[in-house]
């Protein structure tokens, strides 16, 4: 673990973090029905954005940098360049990170389905979560995010390290191994939209569950606290099961793929794989 993966990891985070948070909060909107458009006032584009950035630096930094070092340690086992290592990596790197990534989900997710009614900003939602569900109600959808993310991240890595592989193969000065800014955006895309799309209908499912608490979506769908099987039933119910396998895809990626972009070109030219 050295110091350049780190800050590269950082920068990435928090430059796609700030740069994007707006499609975001767009995207949690029309995932919970609270929203269908994509006009909101201007203050509630960046709702839950220092939640955002105070657990994404975190979190991404630990993801990158132990899916490296998995990455590394494997290699004698099962090659540097093998589907085994691009997927045991991926699941380690999102299991070491989660503890993280869930509460930073929650806090964010709450303060951008929160109505004007509700006062103070993110401090005063994480005192009022704790005050009314404890340390436990940060962790709500744990496990669901884990259903999420853990094949998110194995689709996302295998695609993405498969591209730069055959870009890699196709440089012509053999003497340097390291891509464009373009290639690496290309195959940061192109994972992002492969691994958004196969995982788009349980991520709407670990937001609905994970929100299903929030005075906005209690007052909306009252039953949804019962149970993950409730949240799908009245998803599947609203809005039909093609219609739900789908929703809020095209926001999802209008968010996703630049973000991660941006992470992954921040992160591969400040310090890229050997």
């Amino acid at each position: 673990m050295d110091i350049t993966t780190i800050a590269a990891a950082v920068a990435g985070a928090i430059g796609s973090r700030v740069a994007f948070h707006p499609l975001d909060t767009i995207r949690t909107l029309q995932q919970t029905s609270l929203a269908t458009g994509y006009k909101l006032p201007i203050a509630h584009y960046w709702r839950g954005l220092p939640a955002a950035v105070g657990f994404t630096t975190p979190a991404f930094t630990i993801y990158l940098v132990s899916y490296r070092e998995a990455k590394k340690d494997l290699a004698p086992y099962l090659g540097q360049d093998s589907a085994y290592n691009y997927v045991i990596s991926g699941t380690i790197a999102e299991l070491t990170s989660s503890l993280l990534w869930t509460p930073m989900e929650v806090v964010k997710g709450n303060m951008q389905v929160k109505s004007d009614k509700t006062p103070g900003g993110t401090f005063a939602m994480m005192k009022r979560m704790y005050q009314t569900q404890g340390l436990k109600g940060f962790y709500r959808g744990y496990w669901m995010g884990l259903a999420v993310f853990t094949p998110h991240s194995i689709v996302w890595w295998y695609t993405y390290e498969s591209i730069k592989l055959r870009y890699k193969a196709g440089l012509s000065d053999s003497s340097s191994s390291d891509l464009s800014a373009t290639q690496y955006a290309l195959a940061s895309a192109a994972a992002g939209t492969t691994a958004g799309t196969v995982s788009n209908f349980l991520d709407v499912l670990k937001t609905r569950q994970q929100l299903a608490v929030a005075d906005e979506i209690a007052n909306l769908r009252p039953d949804d606290k019962l149970g993950l099987w409730k949240v799908a039933k009245n998803l599947i119910q609203e809005a039909g099961l093609f219609r739900a396998l789908f929703k809020g895809l095209h926001v999802r990626l209008m968010y996703s793929l630049p973000s991660g972009v941006l992470s992954m070109v921040i992160v591969e030219l400040l310090k890229p794989e050997k």
